[in-house]
């Protein structure tokens, strides 16, 4: 009788953990964030949405040869015939030997970061927000 009720308990332990490791595989991020090396010779400003008309969360841009740290991209406002993606940010480094520096929410235009080539699916951990 005790083998019985210690095979139970084996069992409904088991299926327990097995229950709470689906359930953290299906509750954790589909993405990965990634850094973005700016490769243009622009200065990215860091605006409150994907477009500019919302001004931006703080005057200091990043310099060309700076980072950002992109959570995702997304459609806004079209810029000339650098197109019309931007890149979701919380971090940025403006290579001024500081290194990372977080930031409230904010939008880059990709085109003017590196000419849209981590946009668009084309980098794998930064999705389509």
């Amino acid at each position: 009788m005790s083998f019985m009720f210690g095979r139970r308990v084996a069992m409904v332990a088991t299926a327990a953990a097995l229950s709470v490791g689906a359930l953290t595989v299906m509750t954790g991020t589909a993405s990965a964030d990634d850094t973005v090396p700016l490769t243009t010779s622009n200065w990215v400003g860091l605006y409150n949405a994907p477009d500019t008309t919302h001004g931006k969360v703080i005057n200091n841009d990043v310099p060309p040869g700076g980072r950002i740290f992109a959570h995702c991209w997304t459609v806004g406002q079209q810029i000339g015939n650098w197109g019309d993606t931007w890149y979701q940010v919380h971090d940025v480094d403006y290579n001024n030997g500081q290194g990372w520096v977080s930031i409230p929410t904010a939008y880059v235009f990709a085109g003017y970061a590196d000419n849209n080539a981590h946009s668009v699916n084309r980098d794998p951990n930064i999705h389509q927000c």
